[in-house]
C-alpha cells in the first residue's frame, strides 16, 4: 500500500515498516492449570438469577463452537452456580431431615398415626402457601428462602398442635367429633391468631433494613410470613374438619394411648411438672431471683461474645492476591505465580481441583473487574474438589509461610470466602479496610504506613498490606514549548508521534479493516516492535514531524527524566484515599476491628490538619447492620405488645409475656458460647424471631388461665391447672421446633453453615422459653395480673 510519493517515487508500509497480523503489547496473561489460555469472565445482571445465568451460558457454547476453528475448545472452567446449588441442596436436606424429625416427633407425643397425620397435613399446605407468596411477591427460590422455611418448619404445626390438642380434651369431655372440633378450634381461634400474628410481625422490621442486611431477610421475612399464615388458615379449617372426620367413629382412646410408652412419660412429666410448679409459687421470690440471676449472668456473656458479620462457610475456594515490586515485567510475574502454582499442588494434593491465574491487568473496560492495577499484580483462584477432605482455611497457614519463606518482599494475602462474603464485604479483598483521607499522596502513604505496622502489631491479623502505591517506575517527558516552537513541532502532534510508538495510534485515532473471508474486524495502526522499545535510547529518538517537513527527533525539544508515580489513585466522596487491608486469624472480626479501633484513637491524635482515618468495608456494614437490627428487635418486642394488648384488654397480661423474652437471652448465649458460635446478623435475627415464640407459647399458656378464672376457678388453682393442661401442647411445639432446626444448626453440607448461627439462637432460645413459659409465666401471672375474680 502506498502512503506518499517523494520526487516521483512512491514509498509503500513495506519501505519504513513491517505489516503484519499482531497484537497489542500483552499486559495480562491467565493461566489455568498451569497452561496460557484465553479467560472470558461472563457476569450476570443485577436482579438476575445465577443458576439460570450459567445455563443460558453454557446453552449458548456449541453454537459459538460452531463459528470456532476446529483446534479452538470453549470449556466453562468454573461457575457460581455450583456454591448456588451446593447450598440449596444442603437447605433442601436439612428441610427433609428436619420435616422427617417433625413427624417422628408428633408420632412419639400423639402416640397414634391418626393425629400425627392430620397435624402432618398442614406442613406441605403451608409451604405450597409460602411459595404462593413468593411468586406474588415477585421473590425466587434461593438459598435465602429456603432457609427461611427450614427455620420456621418447627413452628408450622404449633398452630395445628394448639388446635388438635384442645379437640382431643373435647373429645374426652365426651362430645362427638364434630362439636368437639367446632367448639375447640373456637376456642383456641383468638389466641392461635395473635400467636401467627406475634411470629409474622417480629420480622416487619426487616423490610425497612437497607443495605445488605435488607437483602438477606426481606425474602426471609416474606417466606416466613407466607408459611406461617398457610399454617393459621390450615390450623383453623382443614385440621377441625379431618379430626371431625377421623375421629367419628373411634376416639384417641386411653386404651390407644397406652400402647405408646412415651405417652405414659409424657404423663409422668406433666404430673411432676404440676408438683414443682406448686412448690415454685410458693417460692416465687426465689425462682424470681435465681432467674434473674442467670439473666445477668447471661447478660455478661452475650458483651463477651465475638461478633462478625456473617458466619463464615467452606466454600471449597480459595483467592490468593500477589503483588511483587511496582513496575515488575508480565513475564518475570508469570514466573513467581508458575512456582506458586506448584507450591498449591504440592500442599493441596488430591483436594485441588483446579488453579486459574490471572496476571497483570488489561487497559480497558475489564480493568474495572479485577483487583490487579498493573503486571506486578496477580491473583490465583483454586477450587477444591468437591468433599474436599481438609477445609479450605487448613491450608492458608501452611500456603502463606511457604509463600512468605520462598518470595521474600512478595505480598500475598488469602481469601477463602464466598459469594456472600463478596457481597457483605462490597468487593473488598479482606475484612478489615481502615481508609486513610487526605490530599498529598505522599502524606497518605506515610500516614497508611505506621496505620499498617500499628495494625500488624496485632497478633491475629493476618496480610496486612496497603492497596495503593506510588513508586511505579516512570520515564517524564519534559517537553520544551519554546524549542519544539522554534523547531516547528506541535506539541500535540509530538504527544501522538510519542504514543504512536509506544502503544498503537488505534489509541486516540480509530481504523478497521475487515476480513472479507471470516468477517472479523481489525484495528489497524502504528507503532514499534516491542523490543525496540525496551531500548535504551529509543524514546528520546522518537520522531515528530516539524511544520518545516524535516523529522525531529524528541531529544532536541524535551527533557526525558526517570521518576516514579503512583500505580492508582483512589477517591471517596472527592478526597483521596489509602486502604490499609488486613484478615483475621484465630479470632473473630469484631473483637479484633475493636482492638483496631482502640489503636486508631490513639493514631487519630497525631493526624495532621486535613487527614481523618475511618473504618469501612466489612466491619462498617456489621456496625450499621448491628444497628439496624437492633432497632428491628425493639421494633418486634412492641408490635408483638401491641397485638396481645387487645387479646387480654389488659396491659399487666402483655407485660408479663414480654418479660419473659428477655429472660430467653439465657438459653441463647448458653447455647451460643457452648458451641463456640460467634453473634453475627444471622444470631441476632434468631434473637428476633425469639420474641415471636416466646410470646406465642405464654399467649396460649395465659389464655388458658384466664378461662379457668372466667369459669370460676381461684387465681393460684386455676395457674396450676392451666399451665397443666397446656403443658404437652407446649412441649410438643417446643420439641418440633428444635429436632426441626436440628440438621440445620449441624451445618450439613459445604454450604450448610450459613444458618447455623440462625438456628442456634433459635434452639437456645425455644429451650430457655420453654423454661420460662412452664414456670416464671405462671409466677409472674401471680404476683402481677389483676383479675376479676381477685377484685370481688
Amino acid at each position: 500500500m502506498g502512503i506518499t510519493h517523494r520526487n516521483g517515487i512512491p514509498i509503500y508500509i513495506k519501505d519504513i515498516g513491517v505489516a503484519s497480523d499482531a497484537s497489542a503489547i500483552q499486559t495480562n496473561i491467565v493461566r489455568i492449570d498451569g497452561k496460557e489460555q484465553v479467560y472470558l469472565p461472563v457476569f450476570k445482571r443485577q436482579g438476575a438469577n445465577t443458576i439460570a445465568a450459567v445455563e443460558a451460558v453454557k446453552k449458548a457454547l456449541p453454537q459459538l463452537k460452531d463459528r470456532m476453528p476446529e483446534d479452538v475448545n470453549l470449556n466453562v472452567i468454573f461457575d457460581q452456580s455450583s456454591y448456588v446449588k451446593s447450598a440449596i441442596s444442603s437447605l433442601v436436606f436439612s428441610g427433609i431431615s428436619g420435616l422427617i424429625l417433625v413427624i417422628l416427633v408428633l408420632l412419639l407425643f400423639l402416640g397414634n398415626y391418626r393425629s400425627a397425620l392430620i397435624v402432618s397435613l398442614s406442613l406441605p399446605l403451608s409451604i405450597m402457601t409460602a411459595f404462593i407468596v413468593l411468586s406474588i411477591t415477585g421473590q425466587a427460590i434461593n438459598s435465602i428462602t429456603l432457609g427461611g422455611i427450614a427455620l420456621v418448619l418447627g413452628l408450622l404445626v404449633d398452630n395445628s398442635i394448639v388446635v388438635l390438642e384442645n379437640i382431643d380434651r373435647h373429645l374426652q369431655m365426651g362430645k362427638n367429633a364434630t362439636k368437639a372440633a367446632l367448639d375447640a378450634a373456637l376456642e383456641v381461634a383468638t389466641p392461635v391468631l395473635a400467636s401467627t400474628l406475634v411470629i409474622i410481625v417480629v420480622f416487619i422490621p426487616t423490610l425497612f433494613l437497607t443495605g445488605i442486611a435488607k437483602d438477606l431477610f426481606s425474602p426471609l421475612a416474606i417466606t416466613v410470613a407466607g408459611a406461617m399464615l398457610g399454617s393459621y388458615i390450615f390450623s383453623l379449617t382443614l385440621i377441625p374438619i379431618t379430626a371431625a372426620n377421623l375421629f367419628k367413629n373411634k376416639l384417641p382412646s386411653t386404651a390407644e394411648k397406652e400402647k405408646t410408652g412415651f405417652r405414659k412419660t409424657v404423663e409422668k412429666w406433666r404430673i411432676a411438672y404440676q408438683e414443682s410448679l406448686e412448690k415454685a409459687l410458693q417460692k416465687k421470690k426465689s425462682y424470681l431471683a435465681f432467674t434473674l440471676g442467670l439473666f445477668f449472668l447471661s447478660l455478661l456473656g452475650f458483651v463477651n461474645l465475638g461478633y462478625e458479620l456473617f458466619p463464615k462457610t467452606d466454600v471449597g475456594q480459595m483467592e490468593i492476591l500477589v503483588r511483587k515490586e511496582s513496575g515488575t515485567p508480565l513475564r518475570t510475574t508469570e514466573k513467581t505465580i508458575a512456582k506458586m502454582e506448584g507450591i498449591l499442588k504440592e500442599v493441596m494434593g488430591d483436594d485441588l481441583s483446579q488453579t486459574v491465574s490471572n496476571i497483570g491487568v488489561f487497559y480497558d473496560l475489564p480493568a474495572a473487574y479485577t483487583p490487579n492495577s498493573g503486571t506486578q499484580d496477580a491473583f490465583i483462584k483454586a477450587q477444591l474438589i468437591e468433599g474436599h477432605e481438609k477445609a479450605t482455611d487448613s491450608y492458608v497457614p501452611i500456603l502463606r509461610e511457604r509463600f512468605h519463606n520462598e518470595f521474600p518482599g512478595v505480598e500475598v494475602s488469602f481469601n477463602t470466602g464466598g459469594l456472600i462474603t463478596a457481597a457483605l464485604n462490597e468487593g473488598k479483598s479482606s475484612p478489615i479496610d481502615v481508609q486513610v483521607k487526605g490530599n498529598k499522596l505522599e502524606v497518605l502513604r506515610a500516614l497508611a504506613e505506621r496505620l499498617r505496622d500499628t495494625i500488624n502489631a496485632i497478633p491475629t491479623t493476618r496480610d496486612v498490606r496497603i492497596l495503593q502505591r506510588i513508586d511505579q517506575p516512570t520515564k517524564e517527558m519534559d517537553i520544551d514549548r519554546v524549542k519544539a516552537a522554534e523547531l516547528g513541532v506541535e506539541p500535540v502532534d509530538a504527544i501522538k508521534n510519542l504514543v504512536s510508538a509506544l502503544n498503537s495510534s488505534t489509541t486516540f485515532n480509530k481504523a478497521f479493516w475487515i476480513d472479507e473471508n471470516n468477517g472479523n474486524h481489525y484495528y489497524v495502526g502504528v507503532t514499534y516492535p516491542e523490543s525496540e522499545i525496551n531500548k535504551e535510547h529509543t524514546l528520546e529518538n522518537v520522531i515528530a514531524t516539524s511544520k518545516f517537513g524535516n523529522p525531529v527527533p524528541y531529544k532536541l525539544f524535551s527533557r526525558i527524566s526517570e521518576t516514579t508515580q503512583p500505580v492508582e489513585i483512589n477517591h471517596h466522596n472527592l478526597t483521596r484515599e489509602f486502604n490499609v487491608y488486613a484478615n483475621v486469624e484465630g479470632s473473630d472480626i469484631g473483637s479484633v476491628s475493636d482492638d483496631i479501633a482502640l489503636r486508631i484513637k490513639e493514631f487519630r491524635k497525631t493526624l495532621p490538619k486535613g487527614y481523618e482515618v475511618n473504618f469501612e468495608g466489612e466491619v462498617a456494614v456489621m456496625k450499621r447492620s448491628f444497628s439496624n437490627l437492633g432497632l428491628g428487635l425493639i421494633l418486634a418486642v412492641l408490635f408483638a405488645f401491641l397485638i396481645i394488648t387487645p387479646l387480654f384488654k389488659s396491659f399487666r397480661q402483655p407485660l408479663i409475656i414480654i418479660l419473659a423474652f428477655p429472660l430467653g437471652l439465657i438459653g441463647i448465649v448458653a447455647l451460643m458460647m457452648i458451641t463456640g458460635t460467634n453473634l453475627s446478623i444471622q444470631s441476632i435475627m434468631g434473637i428476633i424471631m425469639m420474641v415471636g415464640i416466646s410470646v406465642s407459647y405464654g399467649n396460649i399458656l395465659i389464655d388458658r388461665i384466664n378461662n379457668l378464672i372466667k369459669e370460676g376457678m381461684q387465681k393460684t388453682d386455676a395457674i396450676i391447672n392451666g399451665a397443666s393442661d397446656r403443658f404437652r401442647p407446649v412441649l410438643m411445639t417446643a420439641a418440633t421446633t428444635v429436632f426441626a432446626l436440628l440438621p440445620t444448626a449441624i451445618g450439613i453440607g459445604e454450604s450448610g453453615g450459613a444458618n447455623v448461627p440462625l438456628a442456634i439462637a433459635v434452639i437456645g432460645g425455644t429451650i430457655t422459653a420453654t423454661l420460662l413459659t412452664l414456670y416464671i409465666i405462671p409466677i409472674l401471672y401471680l404476683m402481677i395480673a389483676k383479675t376479676q375474680h381477685n377484685e370481688n
